[in-house]
């Protein structure tokens, strides 16, 4: 069964969305992640107010949010990473409730517990069919994973999947399935996946934390752990990337290999299985 909307505004008027209410988003696109905009616009333009926006993360291309909160559009901000450009105008008290930050285990386990609530989920997806069926992995503006939006998907009242790529239906690899979702629109574009990799997912050249990512070698090296067989998880900040490049150097020197990584999977986790180190 077809879920497709014509175009943004629709669909939104289509869902139960009430000032009041709390609309979200996920951030596998980082910085080039043009799907809040282009979301939150529609709303200001549609009169919306009182609204609490519920992302995994805020990035500097999100800047537009500060005119949306000046407006009384949004007065509400939820997520587990806020960019500089955003932080430093909330820190000045713009926002009319407090920042809940959570981590990224704890969003998603909010969800679940009911100790957060989404009224309207808008899914960013790079390839859809569409009854709705998606994922981050193929399409022009493939992203990888969609795991920060998977809670959202189950637990939203209502589900928005925006994608750039339209697949036959069933769409092949889909990692949201249509039963998770209400309505689909297809736009010109939902990001620019060269703009992933910015900022935080750089490996750090700040001497403090160039520091602690090798003390956090050093750590595990003298846990014992680090042994054939063991496993590794980090994210994608900049001082857990030079952590995972120093334990590739001391793997490799020591003829070490691990059984898996896990991440945020990154280009440093990618490098070391090529290299045969997991």
């Amino acid at each position: 069964m077809s879920k497709e909307y014509s175009d943004i505004k629709s669909v939104i008027k289509a869902s139960p969305l009430e000032d009041g209410m709390t609309v979200s988003f996920h951030h596998h696109l980082r910085n080039g992640d043009f799907v809040l905009n282009m979301v939150m616009a529609a709303i200001a333009d549609l009169g919306y107010k009182d609204l609490t926006v519920n992302a995994s993360a805020f990035f500097s291309c999100h800047k537009p949010l500060l005119e949306h909160i000046r407006r009384g559009v949004v007065t509400g901000l939820e997520c587990n990473y806020m960019d500089v450009d955003l932080g430093e105008e909330i820190s000045r008290g713009l926002l009319k409730k407090p920042v809940i930050f959570r981590s990224h285990g704890g969003r998603p386990a909010d969800l679940y517990r009911g100790n957060s609530h989404i009224n309207v989920a808008f899914i960013a997806a790079s390839n859809a069919d569409p009854a709705g069926n998606c994922n981050g992995l193929s399409g022009k503006s493939a992203f990888g994973s969609i795991g920060y939006a998977m809670a959202d998907a189950e637990k939203a009242d209502y589900v928005v999947v925006v994608s750039d790529q339209k697949s036959a239906y069933p769409l092949q690899k889909s990692s949201i399935d249509e039963s998770r979702v209400d309505a689909v629109v297809f736009v010109d574009s939902i990001g620019d996946p060269e703009k992933i990799v910015s900022g935080t997912t750089r490996v750090t050249r700040d001497p403090i934390g160039l520091l602690m990512a090798d003390l956090a070698v050093e750590a595990i090296a003298a846990s014992g752990l680090l042994r054939d067989g063991f496993s590794f998880q980090t994210g994608a900040g900049g001082a857990s990337l030079a952590v995972a490049q120093g334990l590739s150097e001391r793997m490799i020197s020591e003829g070490i290999k691990g059984s898996f990584a896990s991440g945020g999977i990154t280009g440093m986790l990618v490098d070391m299985l090529r290299a045969g180190l997991f």
